[in-house]
């Protein structure tokens, strides 16, 4: 018999009992390994090593740190520190740690999955995902990891940063016939920002060797973020995502080719869009995933009032300020009786709406603390202006500070 959402609500002491067993799950995992100081010295030096030629990896506990897959960084952070391990600089961190890493199934007879790159998952990760932006706990990886053998068998193998550049938000495609793996874009060092372009790089299965294709054609500025396809072996497509422009992030709403035998790059012409950007003026919270977690827990009703209220007190504790959090469901409508569609794809963590007023279509991509709103360049500018003067109010109203508007060109 099917029981009522209703009858099943979580209450903040059922929470806490099992969010408590979840913690001695990993800590049991944790002690499985008999951590040392010489454990995090090695794990720590891989990241200052200089190589002139590809290595591979063998190290004991990079492999048990591999196959602990349900282990998180900052869960083994938490844990060194309470043994007295000194931390004083960040660890190596295996690839379901990392934000940004690419995950390529194979399964052949020698290899399941491939994980490449991705960087590190800072405290304050969020701001990473529209700033190319460093600090000493921002890492970025070039290491590949093959898999096999469902996590039996582990090759790690590290890169000169010269012949393969540290890299995240790249994606990657398999070509079986030719056993190559294309890496398609990203962010990181190198060149890629400098130069504000998108590189292709081909890693060799069988030999292990990656070099990077030269091309021809004008690029993507700094695609990153996006989904890869291959056409008959010879021609990747690329979509969705983000690319740079002034060194701003901004939707990618157009569609990009590869040919693989030419090493020329095509566009698919299509219309073009007017960008603008619009965030917090002091990068303070604008408390949009946090309105969209209050209001879906109400609408749910898995989990008592009683709890939720809990909930907006320890925001109230955390930010001195509960969002006027109601706001957020008609945020993307400035008239109510409009066409608006929200969709979220399954590897993005944000909402992207699509919306009709009065015959004009317009897209809203919502990000970490920032909102970008797309028009298609035959929008009159007293559209837009309309559209992002409703945008604006309403966030100010939601989140109790003021924003800043910029048009991206």
């Amino acid at each position: 018999m099917n029981q009522n959402k209703a009858d099943d609500k979580v209450t903040e002491a059922e929470y806490v009992i099992r969010l408590k067993a979840y913690e001695e799950k990993i800590q049991k995992k944790i002690t499985e390994w008999k951590f040392t100081q010489t454990d995090i010295d090695a794990l720590n030096s891989i990241n200052n090593k200089k190589l002139v030629t590809k290595e591979l990896n063998k190290s004991e506990v990079f492999h048990w740190l591999i196959k602990s897959n349900i282990i998180w960084v900052h869960e083994l952070q938490e844990y060194l520190q309470n043994q007295k391990i000194d931390l004083n600089e960040p660890f190596w961190v295996a690839a379901h740690s990392r934000l940004g890493s690419s995950h390529v199934s194979i399964f052949n007879k020698d290899i399941d999955v491939i994980d490449i790159g991705g960087n590190t998952a800072a405290p304050d990760w969020k701001c990473y995902d529209y700033k190319d932006y460093y600090n000493p706990d921002f890492k970025i990886y070039n290491d590949v990891c093959i898999k096999a053998d469902g996590l039996k068998k582990i090759e790690l193998w590290n890169y000169p940063e010269e012949q393969f550049p540290p890299v995240y938000d790249h994606d990657t495609v398999y070509d079986k016939n030719k056993n190559l793996v294309y890496i398609t874009g990203g962010l990181g060092s190198g060149e890629r920002q400098k130069k504000n372009i998108t590189e292709i790089y081909q890693l060799n299965v069988k030999t292990k060797d990656i070099e990077c294709i030269d091309a021809l054609g004008e690029s993507p500025p700094c695609l990153h973020n996006h989904h890869t396809k291959m056409w008959n072996h010879d021609l990747i497509e690329m979509r969705d995502g983000n690319i740079l422009k002034n060194g701003k992030a901004i939707k990618n709403l157009y569609v990009w080719y590869f040919n693989l035998k030419t090493k020329t790059w095509l566009k698919q012409k299509q219309e073009m869009y007017h960008h603008w950007l619009i965030t917090s003026s002091d990068s303070g919270e604008l408390f949009l995933d946090i309105s969209k977690k209050i209001l879906k827990m109400e609408d749910e009703k898995l989990y008592s009032s009683e709890f939720v209220e809990e909930c907006k007190q320890d925001i109230f504790k955390y930010y001195g300020y509960v969002p006027d959090y109601k706001i957020y469901l008609n945020l993307y409508r400035p008239v109510k009786d409009m066409y608006f569609s929200e969709f979220t794809d399954y590897m993005d963590r944000y909402p992207s709406c699509a919306c009709i007023l009065n015959r004009q279509i317009y897209h809203c991509f919502e990000g970490y603390n920032r909102i970008e709103v797309a028009f298609q360049n035959s929008t009159s500018n007293e559209f837009q202006e309309f559209i992002i003067n409703d945008l604006t109010s309403k966030l100010k109203q939601l989140s109790g500070l003021d924003v800043v508007v910029e048009k991206v060109t």
